[in-house]
This record gives C-alpha cells, sequence and structure tokens, in this order.
C-alpha cells in the first residue's frame, strides 16, 4: 500500500470513529450483516446443508469460517462473493466414519482462495476441500483432540467485509463472472463500499439413509459494523469486529418484549472491541425446551447449544496465557485446558415439569460411573454442547446426533418420559454464585452465558406398514430470558425502551 492509500485508510478510520456508531442487534426478520449458524455435524452417517442469501440488489464479499466444536478453532476460512440476489450453497460431510469433514459445493458463486485450488473435483461436478487441524495440532495444539475426527462437528460464521461496485461487482454477475479480482483485493479499493446486511441463512442436518432432516435458520446479527472491515494489518475478520468508538461498542439488547441500549468497552485484545457486545446479544440466564424419551414411539431428544464468542473468554492464544493456565475472562470461568481438562467447563442447574405441572429434578450418575478423568455430567465445557436426554452413558457419542460433544441429562426424579425442562445457565463450581458479563460504561450486568441453539427430537414408528420403518423428526429454536444483575450479583430489573 502507497502512503497516499495508508494516509486514506487512515483519514477513513478518523472519519468512523467521529461519528456515531450504529449498535448491534439480533435481527427479528432473520437477515443481517452477520450469520452463525448453531451446528453443523457429519457424525452418525449425517451430512450439513448450508445456504447463504444476499437479498439486496448489490454484489457483497463476506467470510465464511467453519470452526469445530471443541474449542472453536478454525478448521476452514474462505472469501465469498455473491452477486446481487444470489444465493451459495455446500454440503458439509466425510467420506469415511473415519475421516474429518470436508465441504462441497458445485455454486459458481466465486470463492478466495478459487475453488480450483481446493481438493480436486468430484465425479458429477463440484469442488470439496477437506477441513484443516493446523488450528488445533503442533505449536497450535490446546488440551482437545488432535485427529483430523475433532473437524466433524462445530458450527459456522458468515461475516459480511463490504458491498461491491464498479468492476468488482461487474465480475460478480453471472453474465460477466470472473473469479480472478476477488483472489486478492486491495482494502483501498474504490469499488469497496461499507456492508449493507440482507443476508440470511439456512442449515439443515441430514441423515438420507434413515430419513431424518433437522433444519433451522441461522442467528442474524445486523449493524455489525458501519465500516468495510478488508485491512492489510492481519487483523483476522470474526465476531470480534463489531461496529465501535474510540473502543467502545453499542449493543441494543432485548428485555421483556422492549430492548435497551448497552455500552461495552474492549477485552483488551487490540483492535478487538465487540466481543462483550456480541455476547450481550447471546446472553441467556435460562434456556427453556422440551424433552421425550418415549419407550413407546422411540423419541429421543437432544439440544444443541453453541457459544460463538467463547474463544474470546477461554482460548489461552487469544488470551495470551500458557495453556493449561488461568486467566479467562468473564462471564467464563476457566480457560480452555486449564489444570488438563479437555474443555472449559460452566454448570447449569436443570429442572423442569412434567405435562401435569408436577415438578421434576435430574440427578448425575453415581460418582465414579462415567470412568475416570470425566468431564462433569451437568456442564456446558465446549464451544458447542449437545445436551442428550437419555438413560444411555454420559461418555461416548449422543444417540441422537452421534456427537462427542455431548452432556447426559436423565436420571428425572419423578420417573418421567417427556417434560418441559429449563436449564438455569452458569450456575458455576459451588453452585450459589452465577456467571456474569460485567457490565460496561452503559447498562448492567447481565447473568448467565451466551448461547444460541435448537432442540432435536426425533419419533421411530415401526408399525406404518409391514417391514416397514419410518422416522420422524423436527427442529425447534430453544427459548431464553435475560437477566440483569447489579455489582454484587443481585438481581434487578432490566431497562426497556
Amino acid at each position: 500500500m502507497t502512503k497516499k492509500h495508508r494516509v486514506r485508510v487512515l483519514l477513513g478510520l478518523i472519519t468512523a470513529i467521529a461519528l456515531p456508531a450504529q449498535a448491534v442487534y439480533l435481527n427479528p426478520q432473520g437477515t443481517g450483516q452477520a450469520l452463525v449458524f448453531p451446528y453443523y455435524s457429519v457424525n452418525a452417517n449425517q451430512s450439513t446443508l448450508i445456504s447463504v442469501v444476499n437479498t439486496k440488489n448489490v454484489a457483497k464479499v463476506m467470510r465464511v469460517r467453519f470452526r469445530e466444536g471443541y474449542n472453536a478453532r478454525e478448521v476452514i476460512d474462505f472469501n465469498l462473493v455473491l452477486g446481487p440476489h444470489d444465493a451459495w450453497t455446500a454440503t458439509v460431510f466425510a467420506l469415511q466414519q473415519a475421516d474429518g469433514a470436508s465441504v462441497l459445493t458445485r455454486d459458481s458463486s466465486c470463492t478466495a482462495p478459487d475453488k480450483p485450488l481446493w481438493t480436486a473435483p468430484l465425479p458429477g461436478g463440484g469442488y470439496r476441500q477437506q477441513f484443516f487441524s493446523y488450528a488445533y495440532e503442533g505449536a497450535q495444539r490446546d488440551s482437545g483432540p488432535t485427529a483430523i475426527t475433532r473437524t466433524r462437528e462445530g458450527y459456522v460464521e458468515v461475516i459480511e467485509m463490504a458491498e461491491l461496485r464498479g468492476a468488482l461487482a461487474a465480475a460478480s454477475s453471472p453474465q460477466t463472472l470472473n473469479c480472478t479480482p476477488f483472489q486478492q483485493i486491495p482494502p483501498y479499493s474504490a469499488d469497496l463500499l461499507p456492508p449493507g446486511g440482507g443476508l440470511y441463512g439456512n442449515f439443515a442436518i441430514v441423515d438420507v439413509a434413515s430419513g431424518t432432516l433437522f433444519g433451522g435458520a441461522a442467528t442474524a446479527i445486523d449493524d455489525f459494523s458501519p465500516d468495510m472491515l478488508f485491512n492489510d494489518f492481519g487483523t483476522p475478520i470474526t465476531l470480534a469486529l463489531a461496529s465501535s468508538r474510540t473502543g467502545e461498542v453499542d449493543a441494543k439488547v432485548p428485555f421483556d418484549g422492549g430492548y435497551a441500549t448497552l455500552t461495552y468497552r474492549s477485552l483488551g485484545y487490540p483492535g478487538l472491541d465487540g466481543p462483550n457486545a456480541i455476547s450481550a446479544l447471546l446472553m441467556a440466564d435460562s434456556v427453556f425446551g422440551s424433552m421425550s424419551r418415549e419407550a413407546s414411539v422411540g423419541s429421543h431428544t437432544e439440544w444443541v447449544l453453541t457459544s460463538p464468542t467463547k474463544l474470546f473468554y477461554t482460548d489461552n492464544q487469544l488470551l495470551a496465557v500458557e495453556l493449561g493456565d488461568p486467566g479467562a475472562v468473564a462471564p467464563f470461568e476457566k480457560t480452555f485446558g486449564e489444570g488438563g481438562v479437555p474443555g472449559s467447563c460452566v454448570s447449569y442447574r436443570a429442572g423442569g415439569f412434567d405435562r401435569e405441572g408436577r415438578p421434576v429434578a435430574f440427578a448425575t450418575d453415581p460418582p465414579g460411573a462415567a470412568g475416570p478423568g470425566a468431564l462433569p455430567q451437568h456442564a456446558l465445557c465446549y464451544a458447542t454442547n449437545i445436551v442428550h436426554f437419555s438413560e444411555l452413558s454420559a461418555e461416548g457419542a449422543t444417540p441422537l446426533l452421534g456427537s462427542r460433544l455431548g452432556s447426559k441429562l436423565w436420571n428425572p426424579s419423578p420417573a418421567t418420559e417427556t417434560a418441559n425442562v429449563r436449564l438455569q445457565l452458569g450456575t458455576g463450581e459451588s453452585g450459589t454464585v452465577r456467571n456474569v458479563l460485567p457490565a460496561g460504561s452503559r447498562g448492567p450486568a447481565l447473568r448467565g452465558l451466551p448461547v444460541i441453539g435448537f432442540e432435536a427430537v426425533r419419533y421411530v414408528n415401526g408399525n406404518i406398514s409391514p417391514g416397514v420403518l419410518a422416522n420422524y423428526t423436527m427442529a425447534t429454536p430453544l427459548r431464553t430470558n435475560a437477566a440483569c444483575v447489579d455489582a454484587a450479583g443481585a438481581e434487578i430489573d432490566c431497562p426497556s425502551q
């Protein structure tokens, strides 16, 4: 970059700082500048279908990043270009059960690196790229598994970096499609404009052989940044880059049908001011849903709970602490791998009511039942967690999604096959002191943990006709509530506008 161009970029940054920033918020209409898909999986013979749609009449470039579920280390990332009203579709799959995941697309939309540089094209067309293990092995190793199979489940981020005009916009058009200009876009290009939102995404976890599908929509974060996110300073494009001004960032947080604007300061990572604001949007004091484990209909229930910002508070590399050392940032308690544990665990307290409104309690297995060194049962230990309602072992794959990131929740008392369940998040090791996202420069502290997720249910019908087995599946969003606390941790009324 020439001195003249650097001055232009710096002047743009100064102007952006001087102007009032918009507050990030969860768009209830489902579109935004940033999308978070709560789960992908290739376990249990499943594949995951991903789609990203541009609803605007303008071309866009975005960063797509797949993160594995243990510690949210990236397993692949690339730029994606969508023309006006364009869509991108892809499939996450594995060739064999012992393989890692791969992404396959037959879509013509441009990527950088360019698709021809991916793994050799598949028969019948399309391009495949295997996921990578570089971010968690060798010098990057954490306390989690190091095998390529760690890439088989996780979650996905899509963050719009800029809208396009001029020659770049023309290159994205189906009539004049040319992916070469997108392989190295100068961050000071006059054809780059600030992001404008209007993206939405869907996912579907499919098992073709058994005829099951769990689908849903990506969480949409809007007004993520008023500025282009291209840079030549080496700053990664992540959820930490939410819009900011002079080290502060606003978040429009929903409370009881209203909302309030909360302001946060940087966590201390140079140039990364957004984690607290995004966490505030996702904070849940409790999560609500249903469970069914009925032998007569062969039902299973599992909850997917993903913390898309957890890495900024618990990953030793981002925190600049030695692996295994303390140093986690609230609302989380421990770094990933602290004390040699292959996780960063935060306890939850479970309870519920049966269909008649009678209280139901859940107990852990007897001490030692899960084997030496096992993680606590009633805890969220990973970036992505699968809470499964089953009498099956707490260790091993979960019965429905085949996840290795499971947290068993069973032994209901009194015994029941169905219940409405509440998980009170962030109860702490003692069970008395709750986890709290500290207050920023404006607004209260928030209790709980930042999560997104859904409830997956399968019913099996073996009597539809002789020799025919039918599966029925459903996926619904989990419900959450917010709780505001003062500096001492006592609950207070949440502000609402």
